[in-house]
């Protein structure tokens, strides 16, 4: 279906008007004040984001739950006007359902300073108040014969309680993490996700429009290594992108069978259509390399004993987020695997990675099959890369 096509289906009539009152609102700072309100009222919904569990000591287990409160565009006028004037910046060319959905999370409004209650293990627990992207996280302790009768497959399930008229509970998942083993950490975009971040159009078509697409070979990759390291092995997904689009992409990996994962993603108010532009197309790549190295750096500190494989791509700055983890935990991180952007994604790439210890690929089967160990090989392999 073409552009034209698309535009029409989903009805620009009050577009233009839309798109400059949501520039108005740009300079406008969200404060909070007061007593925070319970969550989620009526019309708001929680979406809880898959998070891990640590052991603190031999009868303890620290769980993290984490998640976002928020207000549907679908249930908003100026929402839904927004939705049909981003449109107008984003040129989808796919799918008008797939845009209207992504879009919509990802212009969906923002509760802050709500407080979400969860019932885990036979308890009642009050979490911390959501910031302004309306995120939040909490942490509750359990204590390891709770967490071994409450888990099943070394997952714990819980639930949202209802609050102010809504009466829909909301699930959510944390994984218990073994002390000791293997984190595979992973970046999304480019690197198991098709994205072309460097390509402002295709990323924006691919990120809004297009059905994802996989880079070929990952998801059996990382079944491979799960394979082959057996039940101490962890996935988790490090991206930059926004908690507003986890949704989509959690389906995706699932779609795609990729392992269990846990997620760290970036908390962000997009009040307007100006500010979300500018979170995707006008990130500093400096910025996102401080956010992965503050994300992987509090991975390594919560979970001392265990080592990483570290997986990203050429597209922006992995290569050197990885290498100032690399010097910080040097006897904890077993490889950096460092995919190659395709040259329709990346024009060139000047940096030079054979002065770097890591590992770069064009094809996920130049990689070994088994869970790499501390020199990079895989485990039934001989010799060096």
């Amino acid at each position: 279906m073409g552009r034209n096509a698309v535009l029409r289906r989903i009805d620009m009539k009050l577009a233009p008007l839309l798109l400059v009152a949501s520039f108005a609102l740009t300079s406008c700072a969200t404060t909070f004040s007061g007593t925070p309100t319970d969550g989620p009222q009526a019309g708001q919904v929680v979406r809880f984001f898959p998070s891990m569990a640590s052991k603190v000591n031999e009868s303890q287990w620290l769980l993290q739950i984490q998640g976002r409160i928020y207000e549907p565009a679908e249930a908003s006028q100026f929402r839904q006007g927004l939705v049909k004037a981003f449109a107008l910046r984003v040129h989808p060319s796919g799918d008008p359902e797939i845009y209207r959905r992504r879009a919509g999370l990802f212009l969906s409004d923002s509760q802050g300073n709500a407080v979400v209650t969860v019932e885990i293990g036979g308890k009642s627990v009050r979490l911390p108040p959501s910031d302004a992207a309306g995120y939040f996280s909490g942490k509750v302790l359990m204590t390891d014969a709770e967490a071994k009768s409450f888990a099943k497959e070394g997952v714990i399930t819980f639930e949202s309680l209802p609050a102010g008229g809504n009466q829909e509970r909301f699930t959510g998942t944390v994984v218990l993490v073994p002390d000791k083993g293997l984190t595979v950490v992973t970046d999304m975009d480019d690197t198991i996700k098709q994205t072309c971040v460097l390509d402002r159009d295709k990323m924006l078509a691919n990120t809004f429009s297009n059905e994802f697409r996989d880079v070929p070979g990952m998801a059996d990759l990382y079944r491979s290594w799960e394979t082959t390291y057996g039940p101490g092995i962890h996935f988790h997904v490090v991206s930059a992108g926004p908690w507003q689009l986890n949704e989509p992409l959690a389906e995706f990996v699932i779609a795609k069978n990729f392992p269990v994962f846990t997620w760290d993603m970036r908390s962000i108010d997009i009040p307007n259509i100006q500010a979300g532009l500018q979170e995707l197309t006008d990130q500093s790549k400096d910025r996102i390399r401080d956010f992965k190295i503050e994300k992987i750096r509090a991975l390594m500190q919560r979970f001392p004993d265990r080592h990483v494989i570290l997986v990203g791509d050429s597209a922006e700055r992995d290569p050197e987020a990885y290498q100032q983890i690399r010097s910080e935990f040097e006897n904890r991180v077993d490889a950096i695997y460092i995919r190659k952007v395709p040259e329709e994604c990346q024009k060139e790439d000047r940096r030079d990675y054979a002065s770097l210890p890591l590992r770069l690929f064009s094809d996920p089967a130049e990689l070994p099959r088994s869970a790499p160990n501390r020199d990079g090989r895989g485990i039934a392999e001989t010799g060096r890369w």
